[in-house]
């Protein structure tokens, strides 16, 4: 396991059983302090500007599905850019889906924002692999 937590993930995803499984996955592994969860991409803006206002720590990784009600992952990451630069340098955001679609990968690997595009749900390796890359690039942020 990584030397310290992270301090918060967000899962944003309206399929319960997949929050359920992976907030029990976080917290066996011990990978976070919190989790937090979003059933879509207006609660995950409304996540985000209540930390922020509350000066709370916000969460390192974000864990982002596709396809969901009201605001749909992809138009999320379009409101998502509309957030302070520094905002948005304090996440780190993985799209996952059960989508096959090429398009959907595409589109996601296209975005500056969205550090991989993986296939839901995870396990403890990928996590742990997530998990890695989150505090290796806060560990860049911090040095930069």
């Amino acid at each position: 396991m990584q030397s310290e937590p992270l301090s918060k993930i967000l899962l944003v995803d309206d399929d319960r059983v997949t929050n359920m499984l992976h907030e029990r996955l976080i917290g066996k592994s011990g990978v976070a302090r919190s989790v937090a969860v979003a059933t879509d991409g207006v609660a995950a803006l409304e996540h985000l500007e209540s930390v922020r206002s509350a000066d709370e720590e916000a969460p390192d990784l974000i864990l982002l599905d596709i396809n969901m009600p009201r605001m749909n992952g992809f138009e999320f990451l379009e409101a998502y850019r509309d957030l302070p630069s520094e905002e948005q340098k304090r996440h780190m955001i993985v799209m996952l889906s059960t989508s096959v679609l090429q398009r959907d990968h595409a589109r996601a690997e296209a975005d500056p924002n969205v550090h991989a595009f993986v296939s839901k749900p995870l396990d403890r390796a990928l996590l742990n692999d997530i998990v890695a890359a989150c505090q290796a690039g806060r560990s860049d942020r911090a040095a930069g």
